[in-house]
């Protein structure tokens, strides 16, 4: 209901310019609203996604839970302990959940158990599984009594799984998922982590009405962290913080930024200013505020989008608003569930990874 109210404000909005302009384009109806206005118009649109993305079956997969044991388990169970290296190669084929295998056959090489068979041949590595076991991963490996059909279908065209001991990392991933024959999104990972301590993680799941979510986290000689929200190639949300050495004073530099559609809000520690940008072009006299800036040794959490900071913009008349009163409570809440998601695919850890290693092991007991 409450998305269907704001839509309607905003159409109202929009309709009464339309109406008064009727010989502009919808760039011109933009241009005549005011900056206060423009950015009622651009933060709708974003809790419209949200909203639209919260109802999906993708929001389901990348929000997916794990369960208590499974949570506690893991560490304990983690291929990471062994170097190797597994690619889309060594793993390729159709793969089918199979319930009740045998006891003999369901712990394979390192301990690592066994609950799929190769059915098929192909150039991607295609699992079917039942979409109860895929969105409760701590289930995967138990066999219940209960008739599922395999139809959570994850079929995935790059792959590639390297550890070489130590800290050096290498890590790739680009999926398709089906649900019930019906596409549900794509999914796209690029993590490494290198020898001298390089870290970069890319993530990004592409929702079928054409929305996407993605975060970008890298740290070497310039620490920077992004969350987007996308319709398309057209950037609906953005924030971004970039920490780098200035090469004029060998001191570190911070910037930070916000993108709502077409307004943009920078900072910078060189400058010490809040400045608003609207299709590139600077605003006079809007006077932008931190109001609320959570404490936390994690950077990520001190972005708007992760609910810690707030901001807060006084317009030349004297009105002022904040961003969180404008998006509402319940979409930064589910804004925070969905970026905080993006970099921790527990769907990815629990499903993926897991089956990988089992086929890449299975494979090689029965090459031996």
């Amino acid at each position: 209901m409450k998305k269907c109210i704001i839509s309607f404000g905003t159409l109202l909005l929009f309709s009464a310019i339309f109406w008064s302009c009727s010989d502009k384009s919808d760039n011109n109806l933009e241009h005549d609203l005011s900056l206060v206005q423009l950015m009622e118009v651009k933060a709708n649109a974003v809790t419209d996604a949200v909203v639209d993305i919260s109802e999906s079956k993708g929001f389901e997969i990348i929000t997916v839970e794990d369960g208590t044991n499974l949570k506690s388990n893991y560490a304990g169970s983690m291929d990471s302990r062994y170097a190797m290296s597994i690619t889309l190669d060594d793993i390729k084929g159709v793969y089918d959940y199979k319930k009740g295998i045998p006891d003999q056959q369901g712990t394979i090489k390192n301990g690592y158990q066994s609950a799929f068979e190769k059915v098929g041949d192909s150039e991607s590595f295609i699992l079917r599984l039942p979409k109860e076991k895929a969105m409760r991963p701590w289930m995967l490996y138990v066999d219940e009594a209960t008739e599922y059909t395999n139809d959570f279908v994850i079929t995935t065209t790059d792959y590639n799984y390297t550890y070489s001991g130590g800290i050096e990392f290498d890590y790739l991933l680009n999926s398709e998922i089906e649900v019930e024959k019906e596409k549900a999104g794509e999914l796209f990972v690029d993590w490494s982590i290198s020898e001298d301590l390089n870290f970069d993680y890319q993530s990004k799941f592409t929702f079928t009405n054409d929305y996407s979510v993605g975060v970008d986290f890298s740290a070497g000689e310039m620490i920077n962290y992004e969350f987007n929200l996308m319709k398309g190639d057209a950037i609906l949300f953005m924030e971004e913080v970039e920490i780098s050495k200035s090469d004029e004073t060998n001191e570190g530099e911070l910037k930070y930024s916000l993108v709502l559609g077409s307004i943009k809000i920078e900072w910078s520690s060189v400058s010490g200013n809040y400045v608003v940008y609207r299709n590139d072009v600077l605003q006079e006299g809007a006077t932008i505020e931190v109001v609320k800036h959570q404490n936390d040794v994690n950077e990520a959490n001190v972005a708007f989008c992760r609910k810690g900071r707030d901001i807060k913009i006084t317009f030349e008349d004297g009105t002022s608003i904040q961003l969180s009163e404008m998006l509402s409570e319940d979409t930064l809440a589910l804004m925070d569930q969905i970026f905080s998601s993006m970099y921790d695919l527990k769907f990815v850890k629990h499903i993926v990874d897991k089956v990988a290693h089992e086929v890449y092991y299975t494979n090689l007991v029965n090459a031996n």
